[in-house]
């Protein structure tokens, strides 16, 4: 098996696991069995069934009479060839209609839907199903019942859970608070010159890392550290999603923070690297900027915020360490500090524009070790939709791309021009055929019909002279720090609204046209240290908590707390994402924790 179908199959269980244990809520099936199953009848999602019709059980379209509640929408169908197998093992070919699904989470509720409500005569076909916590039980049950005509069935699913360790998706609950269990699968990186070496240590505490790069994809990371090139190697990594994947065993030395005055975490710490969201872009060190509305970066950040309490909980409780003790659980800034690390600025120059910090993580991770609810982080993910810009319009454009990006993560190629947009593969190097551009600017349409980014500093874009000549003289409005400070320049537009929408984005930021005129934010309107009354125009104007969109929105049954119409007092003025400028409201003053955006619809009354 090679590094990328390892990937491949890897991303594979990733994806369907997550479904498969929202499901085994409802359903009662077994988690592991359900992913086992998918693996074995459609070869990690790349048989034809799979990849044509989305379905990835072999789901035939009548099914012991169709009497039971189904989900498919009863028309849409494939048909194929397929193996059929006797009592006796002899094989035979068949050709059979089988159901076609929209996606893979409706193919995975109809198959539990099949399981657990299919019947025979007047009873269950798979009695004791639902519920049964025994996974080699589960499987046999579905075998009497006459699932599957392969006589080794039982054990080449048996065989698949053992080797993935699925069973421990059988253990996680979709949904809940960020005190549940951890998924850890074990991915050792035996390729990787660390692990190799094989140093052992005894590990006293834990170090905990931000990868450095937008990458939210955990597999991608595996990819580079499971190469027998890398100079880098940390005990596991998390994304999104809570799943672990250990690259090395806890008591092995990891290659993760370097050293410093004092010697190296390296020597005694166990380490934890979280991915971080595809919407941000780092312009000098640690500092970086919000590519989106602030949204996907906010839902990846707490996500990974929360995976990373739950594993340290886990280890915590398994070595006996105490999580309060700055001295025993660090971040890779704090252990730079202390004079065992290198200097890097992770993981607070992230969390600290969402109000986390270490101190705050330690106190999550011993209240989780305690079973305790840990309300830091909300145990609903983050909304992140409206970051989605998958939709929008896009224009003709003609020209080549060049990737032109070094980073070892490479570039995600997307379904959508969108940064929550699913991924169809990853580039690191090439040329290719530009088409379009999406209506935001950020996205380049390739004549492949997949979208690459249209950042600068990722790409480069060349025109075709016939291009060229239709948009010559139309200019650029750019986002600076000051006209003068070219290399600040974070962002170049056609279109002054794309321009504004990040300068709002990313404190600091101005707007200027070709000529080197500031036209936004243009605050020189807005009353310095004094009250000041606005009219609000629009209906839909959300009172946040702090000054920015990184900041949770006012609820009232539920639903999002909005301004209404009319004249409000200012009290206070602050910059940050999301707007020009930031206004706190009158009545929100004693707590400084409502405030408005004074942006479009908000006029400043003088």
């Amino acid at each position: 098996m090679t590094t990328q179908q390892q990937m491949e199959f890897i991303a594979f269980i990733d994806k369907i696991g997550e479904l498969a244990v929202i499901d085994m809520r409802e359903s009662g099936v077994l988690a592991s069995v359900t992913i086992a199953q998918a693996i074995l009848e459609s070869g990690y999602g790349m048989e034809e069934l799979a990849r044509k019709a989305n379905n990835f059980f072999g789901m035939k379209c009548t099914l012991s009479g169709n009497t039971w509640k189904s989900v498919w929408d009863g028309k849409s169908k494939y048909t194929k060839k397929t193996q059929e197998q006797k009592k006796d093992g002899k094989e035979y070919t068949v050709t059979a209609n089988f159901r076609k699904y929209p996606n893979m989470e409706t193919s995975v509720k109809d198959h539990s839907c099949y399981l657990t409500g299919a019947r025979k005569g007047g009873r269950l076909r798979f009695p004791g199903l639902s519920g049964e916590k025994d996974y080699q039980k589960a499987i046999q049950i579905i075998k009497d019942g006459g699932y599957a005509t392969d006589t080794q069935y039982v054990s080449k699913v048996c065989s698949i859970i053992e080797k993935f360790g699925l069973f421990q998706y059988d253990v996680m609950e979709a949904g809940e608070d960020s005190d549940a269990g951890i998924n850890i699968i074990e991915q050792l990186a035996k390729q990787n010159p660390c692990y190799k070496k094989g140093t052992q240590i005894t590990p006293i505490g834990g170090m905990l890392h931000s990868v450095g790069v937008p990458q939210p994809d955990p597999c991608a990371f595996l990819a580079n550290w499971q190469s027998s090139g890398a100079n880098t190697c940390v005990h596991a990594v998390v994304g999104k999603n809570a799943t672990v994947y250990q690259l090395l065993p806890w008591n092995m030395r990891a290659w993760h923070c370097g050293s410093g005055s004092k010697g190296s975490g390296n020597n005694n710490l166990i380490s934890l690297a979280m991915t971080e969201a595809a919407t941000l872009k780092y312009t000098d060190g640690s500092i970086w900027i919000e590519l989106g509305n602030g949204a996907n970066t906010k839902s990846h950040v707490l996500a990974t915020y929360a995976n990373a309490v739950r594993f340290f909980a886990e280890i915590c409780r398994k070595f006996g360490f105490n999580p309060l003790d700055s001295n025993v659980l660090m971040s890779h800034s704090e252990g730079h500090k202390k004079g065992i690390a290198s200097n890097h600025g992770d993981v607070e120059h992230i969390w600290k524009k969402f109000g986390l910090s270490m101190n705050q993580f330690r106190q999550d991770v011993k209240k989780a070790m305690k079973e305790l609810a840990v309300s830091t982080v909300p145990g609903i993910p983050v909304d992140s939709s409206s970051d989605d810009t998958g939709n929008q319009k896009i224009n003709p454009l003609d020209g080549t791309v060049k990737v032109i990006y070094k980073g070892f993560d490479g570039l995600n190629v997307r379904k959508a021009p969108s940064y929550i947009g699913e991924v169809d593969h990853v580039v690191k190097d090439g040329t290719f055929t530009v088409v379009g551009i999406s209506n935001d600017e950020k996205w380049y349409k390739l004549a492949s019909g997949l979208f690459i980014t249209a950042i600068p500093s990722y790409v480069s874009f060349k025109a075709t002279p016939e291009q060229k000549a239709q948009t010559a003289g139309t200019g650029y409005y750019r986002v600076r720090k000051k006209w003068a400070d070219a290399g600040s320049q974070i962002g170049a537009f056609k279109k002054k609204e794309n321009a504004f929408e990040l300068c709002r984005q990313n404190s600091g930021y101005k707007v200027y046209d070709d000529s080197g005129n500031e036209i936004y934010p243009l605050n020189d309107s807005i009353p310095q240290n004094k009250e000041f009354k606005v009219r609000v125009s629009i209906s839909n104007l959300r009172i946040r908590k702090g000054p920015g969109t990184t900041y949770d929105y006012h609820r009232k049954n539920g639903q999002a707390l909005y301004t209404s119409k009319g004249e409000f007092t200012i009290v206070k003025t602050k910059d940050g994402p999301g707007a020009r400028l930031w206004g706190l409201l009158k009545s929100y003053e004693k707590g400084e924790n409502g405030w408005i955006a004074l942006d479009e619809g908000v006029k400043v009354l003088n």
